[in-house]
C-alpha cells in the first residue's frame, strides 16, 4: 500500500501496461533466481496493475557501476540509463541523489520502518532515501575442506587457524611448502582487507577522499599481506575466488556471502583432472588485537527520476521485491539477507529449512557473524569508485612485479614491503 496523497491506482491501465527496464547484478545466468522473480511479478501483479518490468542487463558490481556512470555522464556509446537499476551507494552519488526518486516520497514512515535500519541507512544520500535495500550479503572465508584436512592432517594445523590472519598468513606459508609451491588464499577485493581490518584496529584508510599512506595500522595491514604476496603464498589470479579454489589456484578465498550460488562441486585442475570441493565456510578472518568487523555489501534498488506513472510502477516492483513472502526465499537461494526485519530474525533464528547442506552452513555462518560482528558499511565519497579500481589494479600490479622479479632475490622482506607500499602510493597519488 502506498502512502497517502501518492498517486492513485488509475494512473495504471493494464489494457496499456507501462514498461521499466532494470539492469541488476543477481546471476548471470538468464534464468537466475532474479529474473525468475521478475517473470512471476509480471505474471501476477504486473499484469493486473499494468506494468512490465523488463530486464536489460545483468552484470557484476563493478560492471554496472562503470556502465551507469558511464551511462549518467552520457559518454559516448554509453546508452541509455534504465529506469530501475542495482547498485551500491557509490554509483548513486555519481548519478547524483538529485536525479533519482525518493522512496519516502512512495512509502509512509511505518513502511520504512519495516526495513532492518542499517540497510536503510546505507541507502540515504543528501537526506534521500535514493536505494532501498534489496538484498544485503557480508564476507565469508570459503575453505576447501577436501584440500585442506589433506594439508591440515600431515601439517598439525586446524580452522581454528583460519580465524585470525596471523594465523591465516602462518598456515599458507606452511601451506606453499606442502604443496610445492601453490598459494593458498585469494580475496575477492583486496581493498577491502585493507578497509576493514584497518578500521578494526583503531585507524582510518580514507582521508579527505584520498587514501590515508600515513596510518601506521594501514600500514602494517598492507605490509602483512605483501609479504605473503611476495613470496607466493597469496593467489594474484584475476577475477573471482570462486573461480580460483575450483581451479586449484587456491584452498579458500575471502568473498561475498552470495557466492555460494557459483561454486560447483569439483576442483578442474590444469592437466583436467577433478578432485572434490567440499564447502566449510567461515567469518572472515581478523588480526589478533583486533575488534570483530564485517562488511556489509550488497546493492539497493534506485530508480531513475521520470513520469509519477513510471515511479508510481516502480514503487509497486520495489515493495513487492522486498516484502517477505518474496524476498525470504530469493535471498536464501542466492546467499544473501532479506531487508526487511521480521525476516531477517526469521533467518538469524534458524527458523529456516535448505535443501542445500551448502546453504544451512552458509546461513549458521552469518548467524555468528551477526551474534560475534559489528558491520562496516564501506565509505562513499565522489571518485570513490575510481580510488577502489586504481587501488586494486595498482595493487595487484605491485605484487605481481616484485613477486615475479629475480632482483629481490635475498633482501629483506621488510625492506622490500616496504619499496611495495612506497610504489603503491607513488601510483595513487
Amino acid at each position: 500500500m502506498l502512502p497517502a496523497g501518492c498517486s492513485p491506482d488509475s494512473d495504471l491501465d493494464p489494457r496499456k501496461p507501462v514498461t521499466l527496464t532494470f539492469w541488476h547484478v543477481f546471476g548471470a545466468q538468464t534464468d537466475g533466481p532474479m529474473n525468475a522473480l521478475v517473470d512471476r511479478f509480471n505474471q501476477t501483479v504486473g499484469r493486473q496493475k499494468g506494468i512490465i518490468v523488463s530486464v536489460t542487463s545483468i552484470s557484476n558490481s563493478t560492471d554496472i557501476h562503470f556502465a551507469l556512470t558511464r551511462a549518467a555522464k552520457k559518454q559516448p556509446g554509453a546508452g541509455h540509463l534504465p529506469d530501475l537499476f542495482v547498485s551500491y551507494p557509490k554509483t548513486a552519488l555519481v548519478i547524483g541523489a538529485e536525479n533519482l526518486m525518493d522512496w519516502k516520497d512512495w512509502l509512509s514512515e511505518d513502511q520504512v520502518d519495516e526495513y532492518v535500519p542499517a540497510f536503510v541507512a546505507e541507502g540515504l544520500i543528501e537526506g534521500r532515501l535514493a536505494l532501498l535495500p534489496v538484498a544485503k550479503s557480508s564476507s565469508a572465508l570459503f575453505v576447501n575442506a577436501a584440500i585442506f584436512e589433506e594439508f591440515a592432517g600431515e601439517s598439525g594445523v586446524g580452522y581454528e587457524d583460519l580465524a585470525t590472519w596471523e594465523g591465516m598468513f602462518r598456515v599458507a606459508e606452511l601451506y606453499h611448502r606442502w604443496s610445492g609451491g601453490r598459494a593458498f588464499f585469494k580475496y575477492d577485493d583486496w581493498l577491502h582487507y585493507s578497509l576493514v581490518n584497518t578500521a578494526s584496529l583503531g585507524g582510518e584508510m580514507f582521508q579527505d577522499g584520498r587514501v590515508n599512506f600515513r596510518d601506521k595500522r594501514f600500514q602494517e595491514v598492507w605490509r602483512r599481506l605483501a609479504a605473503s604476496a611476495l613470496k607466493g603464498e597469496v593467489s594474484l589470479l584475476g577475477g573471482y575466488s570462486t573461480t580460483a579454489m575450483m581451479t586449484g589456484e587456491a584452498v579458500c578465498g575471502v568473498e561475498s556471502t552470495a557466492s555460494v550460488l557459483y561454486f560447483k562441486d569439483t576442483v578442474t585442475w590444469p592437466d583436467n583432472t577433478a578432485t572434490p570441493l567440499d564447502l566449510k565456510i567461515m567469518p572472515v578472518p581478523r588480526f589478533e588485537n583486533g575488534r570483530p568487523l564485517a562488511i556489509q555489501r550488497g546493492g539497493g534498488l534506485g530508480v531513475i527520476k521520470s513520469t509519477k506513472q513510471k515511479e508510481h510502477a516502480a514503487a509497486i516492483f520495489g515493495q513487492w521485491l522486498t516484502a517477505e513472502e518474496n524476498n525470504l526465499p530469493f535471498v536464501t537461494a542466492t546467499g544473501y539477507f532479506p531487508v526487511k526485519t521480521s525476516a531477517y530474525q526469521k533467518l538469524l533464528k534458524g527458523e529456516m529449512s535448505f535443501p542445500d547442506a551448502r546453504y544451512a552452513e552458509l546461513y549458521r555462518t552469518v548467524g555468528d557473524i551477526q551474534a560475534r560482528y559489528s558491520f562496516f558499511v564501506p565509505p562513499f565519497f565522489n571518485g570513490y569508485g575510481e580510488l577502489e579500481k586504481a587501488f586494486c589494479a595498482a595493487q595487484q600490479e605491485i605484487f605481481a612485479k616484485y613477486r615475479d622479479s629475480a632482483a629481490q632475490a635475498g633482501a629483506s622482506p621488510p625492506d622490500v614491503t616496504r619499496e611495495m607500499f612506497l610504489e603503491l602510493e607513488k601510483e595513487l597519488e
